[in-house]
């Protein structure tokens, strides 16, 4: 391999092709990602990925949400830059890595789906990362996403006046200022922002496409004719079985990311005047693209924008409060239970545990964060569901108020060994986790309370709670590292926004070293016969420190670059066999 990488996509691009040739020698294909790119936030694509989900693997928004906002391709970074023109320095060693696992572990024999939406100027990256990969647009109507936003009150819990801000930022000078008359900075109204950024990113994203082929499923189809959509759907997914149609699961408790919620009819939550007004702007808008990019792209723009005539109006229901306004709790009494030849932590790791790690390693000189790469833990807004965050003034981390004893999520598999290793205990085997799942009753799953319940919530007979259900876990072992792709480590078990049947629960997956979800949290278990003391926390910093300078030389293969700092944080706890 030609190690003398000068930018990332050189060497994205070599190892995809030295992946590929190795499968191809043993008689195996690789394929890229399928890649759902939806023209706005609640274009439903919630429900592809979710019925999707038992023949493809997953992976919701890891290029927009896991990547911080300084980050020079962060779709909300005012200063980021396209991944062709983006210097080494800017992403960092970290970073660097970081990139090129993310797009080498979609690489597989099963294909994988890879949902992003809101990428606005970043859209022309991530198809450039995934230049070979196939591609349906997911669209819906301005007034159907218009009234998702009003039922649930998006526009504010999800910051869409500071992005309206951003763009107009990222549109005031330069390259992207022919693209100002798109997002005036003349203070519009909630309907008006939110119908400009609905225009921007299907205008940015249908020029991003212009050349390359894709699909298209609008969400008014998937509701009102379920086999059309699945139409365009198959011809993307040729080795896997599509779902067979199924009946309508029980209603969620919390539908803001609920998918089981069945629908037969379209009805948009508007007043006829507000549904006149986001008519109105979003031709506005169109018309303000006119002559910023070539006919035949706006011309698809447009087209991804209409369904308006299968809306009816209807009454806006008063918004749900359920989530909201948690109390605090007392501390969980945290032990080990001998079950099945090992002890397992009774609770799984909560957010107050994991803020207290991070503020030591912080100490340590070891940050979560660098150049916008996580490497612990995302840390998203909470209104994302993100409990754990940066406060600036206090210079630490913080919880959410009243989510100290909510499990963690948002953590990455290093996030999921560091406290296993300073809390002198390991990430359990999945043969281990489906053992401890046998003969379980599921909690908290298919988004029956809409988010994870406290990790105190659910006792089993044998004293460990949520043994199966509230999140998924990391586990201490997981797949070989074939053709020169990344380590990877296996997710056990089923989630709040997940199934809980036995093949989900013990369905095999796994993710990268530094991928994140809101589902995945961290599991610990000690062995009886191997009792031992973890290492420090400076310990650890060093070893991560170590690890991390090390990134800078590419002349290895992507497993062997992770394999020394996995075998550090777990080779004490007697895993060798499974690294």
């Amino acid at each position: 391999m030609d190690t003398a990488f000068i930018h990332v996509l050189d060497e994205i691009d070599q190892r995809v092709t030295d992946v590929r040739a190795q499968a191809r020698d043993a008689g195996v294909t690789v394929l890229p990602p399928l890649l759902a790119l939806g023209t706005s936030e609640r274009v439903g694509s919630n429900w592809l990925s979710d019925t999707l989900r038992p023949v493809m693997p997953q992976h919701n928004e890891p290029f927009r949400q896991q990547i911080g906002a300084l980050h020079p391709l962060s779709p909300v970074n005012p200063d980021g830059v396209d991944v062709e023109q983006v210097p080494r320095a800017l992403l960092g060693t970290l970073g660097w890595h970081c990139l090129v696992e993310f797009v080498l572990a979609k690489y597989a024999p099963v294909r994988h789906l890879v949902k992003e939406t809101n990428l606005f100027f970043t859209a022309r990256s991530l198809l450039r990362l995934f230049a070979d990969a196939p591609v349906v647009v997911l669209t819906r109507s301005p007034l159907g996403v218009a009234s998702s936003f009003a039922r649930s009150q998006l526009f504010h819990r999800w910051g869409y006046a500071d992005r309206y801000r951003q763009m107009v930022t990222m549109t005031c000078a330069g390259p992207r200022e022919r693209f100002a008359p798109l997002v005036p900075d003349d203070g519009p109204g909630e309907l008006t922002a939110l119908t400009r950024l609905i225009v921007l990113n299907a205008v940015l994203l249908a020029d991003a496409l212009d050349g390359r082929d894709h699909a298209h499923v609008r969400y008014e189809t998937a509701v009102l004719d379920r086999p059309a959509a699945w139409a365009a759907l198959a011809a993307l997914i040729p080795q896997n079985r599509l779902p067979h149609a199924t009946q309508p699961a029980p209603a969620a408790g919390d539908d803001l990311f609920a998918t089981t919620n069945h629908k037969t009819r379209l009805a948009a939550q508007l007043t006829a005047a507000e549904a006149a007004q986001v008519t109105a702007c979003t031709a506005e808008t169109l018309s303000a693209a006119a002559d910023r990019v070539p006919a035949s792209v706006l011309e698809r723009a447009a087209t991804w924008l209409t369904g308006a005539e299968h809306y009816q109006l209807a009454e806006r229901p008063t918004p749900s409060r359920n989530g909201r306004g948690r109390t605090a709790s007392p501390p969980p009494q945290v032990r080990y239970v001998y079950l099945h030849r090992l002890t397992w932590r009774n609770l799984l790791v909560s957010n107050a545990e994991f803020c207290g790690l991070l503020n030591a390693l912080h100490t340590a000189g070891m940050p979560n964060t660098q150049h916008g790469t996580h490497l612990l833990l995302v840390p998203m807004p909470h209104e994302r569901g993100g409990r754990i965050h940066w406060s600036p003034e206090r210079e630490s981390w913080t919880v959410s108020p009243g989510f100290a004893h909510h499990p963690v999520y948002w953590v990455t598999w290093f996030g999921a060994a560091v406290f296993a290793a300073v809390n002198s205990a390991r990430l359990p085997t999945h043969g281990e986790l489906c053992v401890l799942a046998a003969d379980t009753e599921p909690s908290n799953h298919g988004y029956a309370l809409g988010d994870v319940a406290p990790v105190t919530h659910m006792i089993s007979p044998h004293g460990v709670h949520h043994p199966v259900g509230n999140v998924q876990v990391w586990c201490g072992d997981g797949p070989p590292a074939d053709f020169g792709q990344p380590v990877e480590r296996w997710i056990h078990g089923a989630a709040w926004n997940t199934p809980a049947t036995a093949e989900e629960v013990n369905r095999l997956r796994s993710g990268h070293l530094l991928g994140a979800s809101r589902g995945i949290g961290i599991r610990l278990a000690r062995d009886v016969s191997a009792p031992f003391t973890g290492p420090t926390v400076a310990q650890i910093a060093t070893v991560l420190d170590t690890w991390i300078d090390s990134l800078a030389g590419r002349d290895r293969s992507l497993a062997d670059l992770d394999l020394g700092v996995a075998a550090s944080l777990q080779a004490d706890v007697g895993l060798r066999a499974h690294i």
